[in-house]
Formats: C-alpha cells, structure tokens, sequence
C-alpha cells in the first residue's frame, strides 16, 4: 500500500514524465530533448525546496527574537511591578505578548505601547546583545 502512496505522490509531481515516456516511443524523438525537460524540472523542484527551507528558517529566527524580547519585558514588567507590590495578570502577559509581534519591527513604538500600557520607561534592547 504504501507503495502505491510512494508512485501516487510520484505522479502527482511528476505526471508528465510517464506522458514524456510515452511521446518519446511514439514519435521516436531524441531522448536528449526529454532529458534537458528533466533535468529543468528537478532544478526547479530543488529551488522550491531550498526557498522553502530558507524561509522557515527565518520564521524561526523571528520567533525567536520575539519570544526572546517577549522575556525580557515580561520580566522587566514583574520587576517593576514587584516594586509597587502588583502582580502581572495573564491578561497583561497576552497583551505584551501582542504588541511585541505586531511591532517587532519598530522598536521605538513596541516601547512607546509598553510605556503608556504599563506606567514606566521601558527601553527595547539590542536583539544582537540578548
């Protein structure tokens, strides 16, 4: 069965390969021609692939920052916090959470939010030095 899955998955790739086959032995053209069409194709196949991979890799690297300085706010958050004898609600926690992935990008506003949301300075820190 899982055979059967391996060849479907195969065709469903590369469903003009057997069409390919096929034309070849009934026009007896030059295997030449179908071996350049192939050879396109896995090229092109392996450039999605790495595109692919690439991009995952820097989501992960983006969400990694961000859970990074998602941690160093939290913290800086309870710190303060435990000054003035509060505690930090989950509903705070998830709104940090927010503006930290909506303005990742822009430092100076992610701080600004954090200021007025939470009633002290805070100052994002340089990613490359967490």
């Amino acid at each position: 069965m899982i055979i059967l899955k391996k060849i479907w998955a195969f065709l469903k790739t590369y469903w003009y390969v057997p069409i390919l086959v096929i034309i070849a032995i009934v026009f007896k053209t030059k295997g030449n021609r179908i071996g350049e069409i192939l050879n396109t194709a896995k090229d092109s196949h392996k450039k999605q692939l790495d595109a692919i991979n690439n991009a995952e890799i820097e989501k992960q690297k983006s969400n990694q920052i961000i859970a990074k300085e998602y941690e160093n706010v939290i913290k800086e958050i309870e710190d303060n916090y435990a000054k003035e004898n509060k505690i930090l609600t989950t509903r705070e926690k998830n709104y940090v959470k927010s503006v930290i992935k909506t303005w990742s990008d822009d430092p100076g506003q992610m701080a600004e939010r954090i200021t007025m949301s939470f009633g002290f300075n805070y100052v994002p820190k340089n990613n490359g030095e967490n």
